[in-house]
């Protein structure tokens, strides 16, 4: 199932807010298809995979969406680590250097 995703952010040079929607997500095979809305919060120490499970994020306040890199573990064990940490969603992303292909996760379990 697509996701949209609407980003909305403040250009502190021209003092301007901009929204940005696109359909350009899934859903994960197991994930609750549902809206989400927050913060975005990024993995700090730039351990952006997020695989470490004691990885702490720059932002935590409710409602927040875990922003996390694509890579070296699994989807599961991303979005564990964002729950552990009590995040609304979790949006993962590729690496700039990886392209832009998006697919379906298989985030079952462990």
């Amino acid at each position: 199932m697509n996701a949209y995703v609407t980003v909305t952010y403040f250009n502190k040079t021209s003092n301007y807010t901009k929204t940005e929607t696109c359909e350009c997500g899934v859903y994960g095979l197991a994930s609750p298809v549902a809206n989400a809305m927050g913060v975005v919060g990024i993995p700090k120490e730039e351990k952006y995979q997020a695989c470490d499970s004691n990885t702490e994020f720059t932002n935590t306040d409710k409602p927040w969406i875990a922003l996390i890199e694509r890579g070296n573990c699994t989807f599961s064990e991303k979005i564990q680590t964002a729950g552990r940490r009590n995040a609304d969603a979790v949006v993962i992303y590729n690496a700039p250097d990886k392209g832009n292909q998006t697919i379906q996760m298989a985030n079952f379990g462990k």
